[in-house]
């Protein structure tokens, strides 16, 4: 009789065993999706560019760059108080030698150390209101006047996280 009972005791102690190991798998899995999502719908008002030399433009960063080496890809659908540019910033290597073919658009990063490719997108939305949407992949993703204009987007973004190195 003693024999069953330890026999149920070790059955139930591996059973909540299995059962946390499960629990904590599943947060963590949940946390990782989470920190490789980026979802927001908002409005916001634009304010000074931090990018070094472009004081006089406005921006508004939709999707803020990572930590990591990862690229952001999705979808941005917006309104806007003005026309305006989207940018999408890239990782960019100023140790490649450039030759006569010219380098792309480039600024000093005020995110980190480094330098940033520009991707400036000037859309025509065909309508009286400044708005549309965009397929995007890169580093970051904002709205940005380059001729000082403030402006408020309302926005909504919906990006995934990917590994280049993949």
């Amino acid at each position: 009789m003693r024999a069953v009972l330890w026999a149920g005791i070790v059955v139930t102690a591996v059973l909540l065993t299995a059962a946390v190991v499960i629990a904590i798998n599943e947060q963590q899995a949940e946390a990782a999706e989470t920190s490789r999502r980026f979802i927001a719908q908002t409005t916001a008002m634009s304010d000074t560019d931090p990018v070094p030399g472009h004081a006089g433009h406005q921006l508004v960063i939709a999707v803020p760059p990572r930590e990591d080496e990862w690229i952001w890809t999705g979808t941005v659908t917006w309104t806007s108080s003005t026309p305006l540019d989207v940018v999408v910033l890239h990782r960019y290597d100023p140790s490649m030698e450039i030759d006569e073919r010219g380098e792309p658009l480039t600024a000093p990063s005020p995110f980190r150390d480094g330098v940033i490719a520009i991707t400036l997108v000037t859309p025509d939305s065909g309508s009286a209101v400044p708005s549309g949407t965009l397929s995007f992949t890169g580093s970051a993703l904002a709205f940005h006047t380059t001729d000082g204009t403030p402006f408020t987007v309302t926005y909504t973004v919906d990006a995934l996280a990917k590994n280049p190195n993949q």
